[in-house]
């Protein structure tokens, strides 16, 4: 359109509140692409505080981040959308961290089908220490994005259990699937859970003392130290046995408990 025709008083008028239709509208539109006056003239008809908000609008649009696959996902599971995000940028859920842990577990899985009497007791000492890897990574200074974290709405400790649970089941379910396609003994698949959850709540539960990286550390090397003394002692896997997993329960609880009462020493 020629900037010689401008917008007169009565179109600038409709056009600001809205009475114009479509066709009209792109073509005032594009006039005022090119014509300075015409921009100016409508700048007293516009309300300011509508102004602001298209911005705002356009603001929040153009800055938000894309959602991940796993934030869709999780959305289209009934998760609410700001839980969501904050477990979409979790370290430990993203596609590298799950390949690596992946890939650790399918060598554990495979050095079961050794000779040796300690063929097993590999992969049932190294799946526990998995999920408390990642709940390092998602819950500590490990995490790229610990200060943005920090600045959530939520409480210290809620963020800690949310990342965690959601880390405790992908690592979970990478585990089953991994022991299902290539274990024999079914039985090995549900032995290593309880340690694997003791494990990870007590690791939170030192985090209320010391960096999650230095806990999950000491808990992950205590763990690997125990199974192999325990291995050269007895040669089986007695280390898995039923009251192991009692005190895996019993531990369990009071890491839990111990989170509960020390909630507030998280920050």
């Amino acid at each position: 359109m020629s900037t010689a025709w401008h917008i007169d008083e009565d179109l600038s008028r409709d056009y600001t509140q809205g009475r114009i239709d479509a066709v009209l509208a792109s073509s005032v539109e594009a006039h005022l692409l090119v014509c300075a006056a015409c921009r100016q003239s409508l700048v007293p008809a516009v309300p300011r505080a509508r102004l602001d908000r298209v911005w705002d609008d356009i603001v929040a649009v153009v800055d938000a981040p894309a959602p991940r696959p796993l934030e869709r996902l999780l959305c289209h599971m009934g998760v609410r959308e700001h839980t969501a995000r904050l477990l979409g940028v979790t370290p430990s859920l993203r596609l590298g961290w799950i390949a690596a842990s992946a890939l650790a577990l399918l060598f554990a899985v495979l050095a079961t089908g050794e000779t040796t009497r300690f063929g097993m007791l590999v992969f049932l000492a190294v799946a526990p220490t998995v999920p408390v890897a990642g709940v390092v990574m998602a819950f500590g200074r490990a995490d790229p994005a610990h200060e943005l974290a920090l600045a959530a709405p939520y409480s210290i400790v809620r963020l800690a259990l949310i990342r965690a649970t959601a880390v405790l089941g992908v690592c979970v379910a990478l585990a089953l699937v991994t022991g299902l396609a290539l274990l024999n003994d079914r039985g090995a698949l549900a032995a290593w859970l309880l340690p694997a959850l003791a494990l990870t709540s007590l690791t939170l539960a030192l985090s209320s003392w010391f960096e999650p990286l230095y806990a999950g550390a000491a808990i992950s090397g205590l763990w690997l130290s125990g199974v192999a003394g325990t291995a050269l002692q007895s040669g089986d896997s007695a280390l898995f046995g039923s009251a192991v997993q009692l005190l895996s329960l019993a531990v369990a609880a009071a890491s839990s408990f111990l989170i509960f009462v020390r909630r507030k020493e998280f920050s």
